[in-house]
């Protein structure tokens, strides 16, 4: 059957997320014969002798009785287990037909309510090991399937807060309105339930997020595509972790305020964002979502600040290499000076998450390389070194197959992984030009004793001199920039500036 084109008015959003991600590379472990058991589960056994609590929408009662029912027949059959973790989708596609076919007025209300039913029983099987296990299940169960229990509950209780503030348009809207005085969570949990759908969001976030850390380590998380991954991680974080998802792809707020309603980011959001951020994002260069996170505020107007800053911070990034390609030096130095004038103004302002983008342990650990060069002896080069311009090739390479080794070693493969590490060396390359400029023209004149042929340098440049030395001097602290990562190994070069940081568990 062919999934509803995705609109707010569906959960074709839902069945997408469900069957993708790592869904995409866990599925060829089943069996050969796998889609025998899928169709007998979906269209024999269902739902005359299994999950037939899910016919009783709006009995009195409904949960936990009902939940506590699914639960137990899902411990009585593995296969009902594994086609409840493994087709969400086909699941999620055979509940509403079933509610049309019923002439329901809400099947898309029913069966997500139907869906998050069974996601709770299942992590209660497989996560909480609550209910005891019928024939065909083995000991590495729990394990095997975890991560799965905690994804599932998690895409499906947290999908009516993807779709704030869209009660005219989206799935729960009508439901919402006229089946409880609670909302939608009313119609799933019973009257006053809220809360804890918001709980059960946020305790399925902490759990999947804990198995991705693991992911190496784990047989199905292990056969991952890269991409997929970083699907889950974005889905994590986003309303919409797909890429160009335009107005939805804003951060994903589980908070307590009601769905008809904005919701700001609560503590436990930030704290997810940044430690998805710290850890998965920047390691893998994944600037553009580094980016859409911090460029982001509740508040309108604080978010348009952001992004002025930001871009008058590029474009003060772009001028100074306007200005060293026609080699107006000291103008150069002195915009540089200004963007990082303007860069600390934001963090200042805007605070840690708007510091991620910038990459600033590239300038700092370049300001070590030009104090290394100041101390060496500058007329060996401001006269111009033979091969001079190999030197510089040579390092720019050496630094960029760097990053290309990070990151790979991070999980990105493929024109990602040669996009992304271009760009975060283009990134070191500016800190490089940057700090050189600063440190040659302001600072290297004052402690050296040549100091007069370097500002003479400046005076009247030519590219055969003083670009050339330029040249070989921000491929310098580009290069110690990057090598300096060894000294924190158990951080990236793209890590945050800070030494110390909370420990979130």
């Amino acid at each position: 059957m062919r999934s509803p084109r995705p609109t707010a008015h569906n959960l074709a959003d839902l069945e997408i997320r469900l069957r993708g991600g790592i869904c995409e590379s866990a599925r060829p472990s089943l069996p050969e014969d796998w889609a025998r058991y899928e169709d007998e589960a979906l269209h024999r056994n269902w739902p005359a002798s299994a999950f037939a609590a899910l016919g009783t929408f709006r009995s009195a009662d409904r949960e936990p009785a009902a939940v506590s029912l699914l639960a137990s027949e899902l411990a009585d059959s593995r296969n009902l287990l594994l086609v409840v973790l493994f087709s969400a989708d086909r699941v999620l596609q055979h509940l509403r037909d079933l509610r049309r076919d019923a002439d329901a007025d809400f099947p898309e209300a029913d069966s997500w309510v139907g869906l998050l039913w069974l996601s709770i029983a299942a992590w209660r099987v497989v996560g909480e090991g609550q209910s005891p296990r019928g024939a065909g299940f083995s000991v590495l169960d729990d394990d095997l399937l975890r991560p799965l229990a905690a994804r599932l509950l998690f895409l499906v209780a947290s999908e009516p807060m993807r779709s704030r503030q869209q009660a005219e348009s989206a799935w729960w809207g009508r439901a919402e309105v006229e089946l409880s005085e609670s909302g939608i969570a009313g119609v799933a949990l019973g009257p006053k339930s809220w809360h804890q759908l918001v709980g059960v969001c946020q305790l399925a976030r902490r759990n999947w997020l804990r198995c991705l850390g693991a992911y190496e380590s784990h047989p199905y998380l292990a056969l991952a595509q890269p991409a997929e991954l970083e699907e889950e991680l974005r889905t994590l974080v986003f309303c919409d972790g797909r890429r160009g998802a335009g107005r939805r792809g804003a951060p994903l707020a589980l908070s307590a305020a009601y769905l008809d309603s904005a919701a700001s980011l609560t503590e436990e959001d930030k704290a997810v964002i940044g430690e998805v951020t710290d850890q998965y994002f920047l390691p893998r260069f994944d600037l553009r979502s580094v980016i859409r996170l911090a460029t982001h505020d509740d508040d309108r107007a604080a978010r348009r600040w952001r992004r002025i800053v930001g871009i008058v911070s590029l474009a003060a990034a772009i001028a100074v290499l306007g200005c060293t390609i026609f080699l107006r030096i000291h103008q150069a130095a002195a915009v540089a000076a200004g963007y990082f004038l303007l860069v600390g103004f934001g963090i200042a302002v805007f605070g840690r998450g708007w510091s991620a983008p910038w990459l600033l342990r590239f300038p700092a650990a370049a300001a070590v390389g030009v104090i290394a060069l100041i101390s060496l002896s500058p007329g060996d080069w401001v006269t111009g070194p033979p091969g001079g311009w190999q030197a510089a090739v040579v390092l720019d390479t050496a630094a960029f197959g760097y990053l290309i080794v990070e990151a790979r070693n991070h999980g990105v493969s493929g024109g990602a992984l040669l996009l992304r590490s271009l760009g975060v060396a283009s990134i070191g390359a500016m800190y490089g030009l940057m700090v050189a400029l600063i440190g040659l023209v302001f600072v290297a004149p004052v402690f050296t004793q040549n100091g007069r042929s370097i500002t003479a340098l400046w005076t009247c440049p030519s590219y055969s001199h003083a670009g050339l030395a330029l040249w070989l001097a921000a491929s310098w602290c580009l290069a110690i920039g990057v090598f300096s990562q060894i000294l924190w190994d158990d951080r990236p070069i793209t890590a945050p500036l800070a030494h110390l940081s909370w420990q979130r568990r």
